[in-house]
């Protein structure tokens, strides 16, 4: 085991205890592992597994960016404590540095603000290490270059966005990549079913194993062959949402019965495939078949249990569709759970073993839900969010992605109530403007990227039964949020 030290030169770390507890350290594979936390006056110990070098991610507030989590540079375990603001400003400026010249090479041009923004960075960077004998001093320098490399950051990804979007324009009058949105129940029924055609060209559809067979053995398709029907209706792409879900609110209660049996458990697994996909052989051509695999202690199943599991349920679709294109979602992709979770493996791995595995795995999904509780993400800015697409790009299978960000931070009584906004992440409570904001940027590099065949804006709307609290297109009176009226102009430029 070794052991990263930090010296703490803000008097109220005593206060962020629970956020600081969130630390992880990841190695040359960017993985977290096990990571202890103990807090003393001043100073901050992190204890990890693997005796070498790596970097410290941790939660911390910035200047007109909440309380993202950021990375210090790659750092070796030595006696004397690090600072661990300038460690933190260090890791940020090196990250945005690095990521101009990685694009630079492929033909980014830059731009005067950008220019001016790094070199602000630079300077008060040098500022902060070089006064560290004055430790106010060195963290106000060290937050002034937080600041400025945080917004560096994000005027760089717009940058590549503008251009890449420009460039792909190029080749093609539109772009083939799906833009789809979550429907539940029967969408006929809700006022928007003609409007959403005009900010999507896909639908996620279809129905959780709890709605499906909410009696053991009698299965329900009713709202799954509406949703089915509607679509081809409004001539959108059926995307199944899918029916094995490891969350606890997507299983059925008569399963807990079986809790722990994880032979009935599969066998029970197998026959909810087999008559899902029967059903709908031929008419769905993406069906995200499994989410969240080995990330949630569920129905007491070890990791390895539900990986096996996960790849029996691919491989009997498969055997059964096999022009379907099944992919498996993983939520938090960023795996900072793995810091303090006994789960080994995470979803980068996971998702590379079944990759690997000779099933046929046509895509990867990835759920990201940002300053949300658990099952979400911890708030990461935009950067962080392209670097990890190009990560899990290195599989070589599609991204099919799946974003969420809440309007508000008052009760939804639709919403998955064990599942709250943390408003210490995001600086204060979100608004619908802050929504579009987040969102747009988001969903525009997501779409810049080849790599990325689909992605799933939250929601339709707040009135329909849904995860994630306050993140729909429409609010509860079926009128549409800001985000909703940026995503139509968003489709008539870009998509097809």
């Amino acid at each position: 085991m070794s052991v990263l030290k930090f010296r703490l030169n803000q008097s109220n770390m005593g206060t962020r205890y629970p956020e600081l507890k969130k630390a992880y350290v990841t190695g040359l594979d960017r993985a977290p592992g096990r990571t202890q936390v103990e807090l003393k006056p001043h100073l901050l110990i992190c204890k990890k597994e693997a005796c070498e070098s790596g970097r410290i991610f941790l939660p911390w507030p910035v200047d007109g960016f909440g309380m993202p989590m950021v990375g210090t540079a790659t750092l070796v375990e030595r006696d004397q404590p690090y600072d661990l603001a300038v460690e933190l400003a260090r890791g940020k400026l090196n990250d945005v540095r690095n990521q101009l010249a990685d694009w630079r090479l492929m033909g980014l041009k830059s731009t005067a603000d950008l220019d001016a923004l790094i070199h602000l960075a630079q300077s008060t960077f040098a500022k902060a290490a070089t006064s560290q004998d004055d430790p106010a001093a060195s963290l106000a320098a060290s937050q002034e270059c937080l600041t400025a490399a945080h917004r560096a950051s994000m005027l760089l990804v717009e940058t590549y966005t503008n251009q890449v979007l420009h460039k792909r324009l190029g080749h093609a009058a539109k772009l083939s990549t799906l833009v789809a949105t979550e429907v539940a129940g029967d969408p006929r029924s809700t006022p928007y079913s003609h409007s959403i055609t005009r900010a999507t060209n896909a639908a996620v559809i279809g129905q959780h194993w709890r709605d499906l067979a909410p009696v053991e053995g009698k299965y329900r398709w009713d709202d799954f062959d509406l949703q089915l029907a509607w679509c081809r209706r409004r001539r959108l792409t059926p995307i199944a949402r899918p029916i094995l879900e490891f969350r606890n609110a997507a299983l059925p209660d008569w399963l807990w019965l079986w809790e722990g049996d994880f032979e009935a458990i599969v066998g029970m697994i197998g026959e909810l495939v087999k008559q899902a996909v029967h059903r709908y052989r031929g008419k769905l051509p993406i069906w995200r078949l499994v989410g969240r695999p080995a990330t949630n202690d569920v129905l007491g199943l070890s990791e390895e249990q539900q990986i096996q599991i996960t790849a029996y349920a691919l491989q009997t679709a498969r055997e059964i569709a096999p022009n379907t294109q099944f992919v498996i979602d993983f939520d938090r992709p960023w795996a900072e759970w793995m810091g303090s979770r006994n789960f080994q493996l995470g979803p980068l791995h996971v998702a590379n073993s079944l990759a690997q595995a000779d099933l046929n795995l046509a895509g990867i999904g990835l759920e990201i839900a940002p300053g949300f509780d658990p099952p979400g993400s911890h708030l990461h800015e935009i950067l962080d969010f392209s670097r990890m697409l190009d990560l899990y790009a290195l599989i070589n299978l599609p991204l099919h992605v799946s974003l969420f960000f809440p309007s508000s931070s008052k009760p939804d009584s639709q919403a998955d109530q064990s599942i709250k906004v943390d408003t210490r992440q995001w600086g204060g409570d979100p608004t619908e403007e802050s929504q579009r904001q987040w969102a747009a940027r988001w969903i525009s590099l997501a779409v810049a990227k080849p790599f990325v065949k689909s992605v799933t804006i939250s929601h339709a709307g707040d009135a329909q039964p849904h995860v994630y609290p306050n993140s729909g297109l429409m609010r509860h009176d079926f009128s549409s949020k800001p985000l909703f009226e940026w995503l139509k102009g968003f489709r008539t430029k870009y998509i097809e």
